[in-house]
């Protein structure tokens, strides 16, 4: 014992209350152990579960807590489910989910230290598990878990499980629930869906940031829903009197209501108010697509030349809303080249923004690259053809596409 206290660094006397029942082990000292007898971190870690568990069965909480977000953290799944089927094993429902209270408060830890993938693991295990499957906490888990997948190909369905478990949770999560709801439609460009969901938030919220956002959320869909500039720009007057950040936002959304309803004179003075900000991406888009439409193809140049550093920084950058705002700028792009007669030139740059948005799941833009492919089809080499006809191959989108567009 003397050679392990001097190898560990714990005092003698301390190992010996330890190893006498006399004091309970922590984490750390386990560590400390492990490290002295030359095993790897994590090897006693299964004889540690009982640790966990006080004389009644409840997970005692610094412990517990301590040994399963270290776990998680350091990848230890096995070791992991070490506790976690100890879990299952109690028969009491009461002490069963007092423990997965314990489950859920290191989850929420990892979730809020943006540990995301980790915390999903035990989110999905309350939400398998928990007895009481309409609690606060599992109401959570499902937003959690939504949010985390929310744009993979499982986010459609972790929606479905959200939406059933709202009720359950408190306001707040409630109105986060609809803030990231509406986020997600928006990026999707599933604009119906994005405005019913905007309203609910405006519902909810009633005011402060979530309320500003919420209008923001709508007058950015009315505009692909038939509604009219007046309608957009009686939003923009509501939401700029929230906060100085929305009536800063308000002045950039107002010459987007313009742009987006033909207003192309606008385009140089938004520029303006543009250059030198954070979100100026969110911007150039609308730009390059009022001088296409002005036909000023001289000013389409001096732009993509004057901003060349921040369109190659954008082009790498992987953030969801950036990615979705550059598709649109290479759509814009596209159409300069077709502006230009670079016919094709511009069939690449289109077929390139439709297997983009294909992969990323933007079904509005992937069939406007289709129907300007159609149009400009005669321009079309063979190597065109064939990327074009893959792109029909793709059997979730065969249903959306026009029937002249596969003929």
């Amino acid at each position: 014992m003397t050679q392990l206290a001097k190898e560990s660094n714990i005092h003698i006397s301390e190992l010996s209350r330890i190893f006498h029942h006399k004091q309970s082990l922590s984490l750390h000292n386990l560590d400390k152990i492990t490290l002295a007898l030359r095993l790897n971190e994590g090897a006693l870690y299964p004889y540690y579960v009982e640790e966990c568990f006080n004389e009644s069965r409840n997970l005692d909480k610094r412990k517990s807590e301590q040994f399963l977000y270290k776990c998680a953290v350091m990848g230890y799944r096995e070791q992991l489910h070490f506790i976690l089927d100890a879990v299952l094993e109690e028969r009491s429902k009461t002490i069963r989910n007092k423990n997965f209270v314990r489950i859920f408060s290191v989850a929420e830890q990892l979730f809020v230290e943006g540990m995301e993938e980790q915390a999903l693991s035990l989110y999905e295990f309350i939400i398998e598990n928990m007895p009481d499957h309409f609690s606060q906490e599992v109401a959570i888990c499902y937003f959690r878990r939504f949010y985390i997948v929310r744009l993979t190909e499982e986010g459609q369905y972790a929606l479905g499980h959200l939406l059933e478990h709202i009720a359950y949770m408190p306001e707040e999560f409630q109105i986060l629930s609809y803030v990231w709801i509406t986020a997600t439609f928006y990026l999707q460009q599933e604009w119906k869906k994005t405005f019913y969901y905007a309203r609910k938030l405006e519902k909810m919220a009633k005011e402060g940031e979530h309320y500003g956002r919420a209008l923001v959320y709508q007058s950015l869909a009315l505009p692909r829903l038939g509604g009219t500039l007046e309608e957009v720009l009686n939003l923009i007057k509501r939401y700029e009197k929230v906060s100085e950040y929305y009536a800063d936002a308000a002045i950039g959304n107002r010459f987007c209501a313009f742009l987006d309803f033909g207003h192309f004179d606008y385009a140089d003075k938004y520029l303006s108010w543009l250059e030198g900000r954070d979100d100026m991406f969110a911007g150039l888009p609308r730009v390059l697509e009022a001088y296409v439409h002005l036909h000023r193809l001289e000013d389409v140049e001096q732009l993509l030349d004057r901003f060349q550093e921040i369109i190659k920084d954008w082009a790498a950058n992987n953030h969801p809303h950036q990615k979705q705002m550059y598709l649109r700028f290479r759509y814009a792009y596209a159409m300069y080249y077709f502006a230009c007669k670079r016919y094709s030139e511009g069939l690449d740059e289109v077929l390139d923004v439709a297997y983009a948005a294909k992969e990323i799941g933007i079904t509005e833009r992937f069939k406007q690259c289709l129907l300007i492919y159609w149009e400009y089809r005669f321009f079309a080499t063979v190597e065109h053809a064939e990327r074009y006809k893959k792109l029909l191959s793709i059997d979730e989108f065969n249903e959306i596409l026009p029937n002249k567009l596969t003929k």
